[in-house]
């Protein structure tokens, strides 16, 4: 049965710290870890940023300290999330996913997902990732963040938590192969997340072990390049 977040909205912080509690003392530590990879993996400083499934706007302080000239926007199907999101994080442009076709006037130099895709049904993926390349910039760039279904702690996580009873995780393999059948340029995966964050100045081995299929997730940049 497909979640509806609007139930979540108001509990979603309480439930994701029970769900971290053994491994880490601060839920901020993920929203932050994700952007500072972001953060260090461009060059540029993109003007324009979109983040896809922002639920109740968790990554958008550290997206906007990261990026703080760029024009940020965020969206979600849930009403209820964007609500709670807007409340805490006033200088973000929104829209609801399923009435902001006029988004799509806009072209973004980054479009930022975390964890998103994994309750996006299999059916709808294809579609989901062609309608978001409509929405990228020519050599834009889509950072997208999934969870790694050959991590045994993973697993585990998602099949207790309440909001990830919908939950299909896609392999990295899957990923590529989808972003790749709508065109796009793979320019960097990783898989990441293999310290909890006690152990957070071991980090810097993800760089030489990031082939390894053991992390916790798994990130991939790839690229909108419309004139190659």
């Amino acid at each position: 049965m497909k979640n509806s977040f609007d139930d979540y909205a108001g509990s979603y912080e309480d439930i994701l710290k029970k769900q971290l509690s053994f491994f880490c003392n601060d839920v901020n530590y993920f929203a932050k870890y994700k952007v500072n990879i972001v953060k260090s993996s461009i060059s540029s400083c993109p003007k324009k940023i979109l983040e896809y499934g922002c639920g109740i706007g968790r990554n958008l302080p550290f997206l906007r300290d990261a990026f703080p000239s760029a024009e940020l926007y965020a969206c979600d199907i849930s009403k209820e999330s964007l609500v709670v999101a807007a409340e805490n994080n006033k200088s973000v442009k929104y829209f609801h996913c399923k009435t902001g076709k006029s988004v799509y006037d806009h072209t973004f130099d980054l479009v930022f997902f975390a964890n998103v895709f994994h309750h996006i049904p299999p059916g709808s993926r294809k579609e989901t990732t062609r309608e978001i390349k409509k929405m990228i910039a020519d050599n834009g760039m889509l950072f997208i963040f999934e969870q790694n279904p050959f991590n045994p702690v993973t697993r585990y996580m998602v099949k207790t938590c309440p909001f990830d009873s919908d939950a299909e995780l896609i392999s990295l393999r899957k990923m590529k192969k989808l972003l790749l059948e709508e065109d796009f340029v793979i320019d960097m995966t990783r898989y990441t997340l293999f310290f909890p964050s006690f152990l957070k100045k071991l980090t810097f081995l993800e760089q030489k072990i990031g082939w390894l299929p053991f992390g916790g997730q798994y990130y991939v940049k790839a690229l909108n390049r419309l004139n190659c």
